[in-house]
């Protein structure tokens, strides 16, 4: 169903983007007069959805393979009816955090994608994997989920990404750059029941756009599809996740320390008292990081509380 608000696209461009979502022809329908098909086109091109005219018919281009439900569920193990595939929608993990009838959302496109701390997190129509994973459980949920879900993504790809580390708790970089993050949400919904979301952006493909601050897997000469790649990450969670709720953190801290090129190093952490450099001194076994601002005075600190920078990645 379309949403129509000042920060989303208008109900018109979105129920067009429906209408081309299979990546065929279609003919403008009988009620869009020709302004009204320039207007749709500019803003499509505002919002960065490759939608074009061509004899009497707009047509989209995906820049790199479409999503299949079909072929991540095979993949993943994942029932495909519980996949919810939409072209474009604000959040994936606001769509599986609102629908209890989705475990995995995946989209081409999200207009309000975000990160950890409320930050934006660029989705360009369909270059890059956004994806999550939700589920409901009434135990608490324990803030190193976030830790286990990097190190999952990680271990897929650490033998074909030497580079690759986890800066904690939720990036995943290659050397100075990142390259994807996790963002962990829960929803109360009474009775003891916590509807909890995973979600993971990882750029793929080309992306003229990105920030020289960050990387993408064709960057480095990694080519793989977004539905190959977020089956693998579909099974690893779910191994991973069970394994988490059964035993805790104590199994994946060998993989953390594959994973960790912070311990010992210096680094940037803001917070509500302001920037200040301190030292790592490790992880904690509830996902706590350990640092030093002086010889005397060090503090474990809460993933959600502060933002963590190396000085020398």
């Amino acid at each position: 169903m379309a949403i129509s608000a000042p920060d989303a696209p208008s109900t018109a461009l979105q129920v067009l983007l429906a209408a081309v979502a299979d990546g065929l022809p279609h003919a403008w329908p009988a009620d869009n007069p020709g302004g009204l098909q320039s207007a749709l086109l500019a803003e499509a091109a505002e919002w960065g959805f490759p939608l074009y005219a061509q004899d009497g018919s707009v047509h989209l281009e995906y820049p790199a393979a479409s999503l299949s439900a079909q072929e991540i569920a095979t993949i993943g193990g994942i029932d495909p009816a519980h996949i919810h595939l939409p072209l474009c929608c604000a959040s994936t993990n606001t769509e599986v955090l609102q629908d209890t009838s989705v475990d995995v959302c995946l989209t081409e496109s999200q207009w309000a994608g975000r990160g950890r701390r409320g930050r934006q997190w660029s989705s360009p129509f369909g270059r890059h994997l956004y994806l999550s994973y939700g589920w409901t459980q009434y135990r608490p949920v324990n803030a190193a989920l976030t830790i286990v879900a990097a190190l999952s993504v990680f271990t897929l790809l650490q033998a074909r990404l030497p580079d690759l580390w986890v800066k904690w708790p939720n990036d995943l970089w290659v050397g100075g750059r990142k390259l994807g993050g996790i963002l962990v949400e829960a929803r109360p919904r009474g009775h003891g029941e916590t509807r909890l979301v995973v979600g993971l952006g990882l750029n793929i493909h080309d992306d003229p756009a990105l920030p020289a601050t960050a990387v993408s897997l064709a960057d480095l000469d990694i080519r793989v599809t977004r539905n190959t790649l977020a089956g693998a990450v579909l099974r690893q969670w779910q191994e991973d996740f069970a394994r988490f709720a059964a035993v805790g953190l104590t199994p994946f801290l060998p993989t953390w320390k594959e994973a960790d090129r912070l311990t010992h190093q210096p680094v940037q952490i803001s917070d509500a008292q302001g920037v200040r450099t301190a030292q790592v001194l490790g992880l904690g076994p509830d996902g706590r990081l350990q640092v030093s601002y002086t010889d005397t005075d060090t503090a474990w600190l809460n993933a959600g509380d502060v933002s963590l920078r190396p000085q020398h990645p």
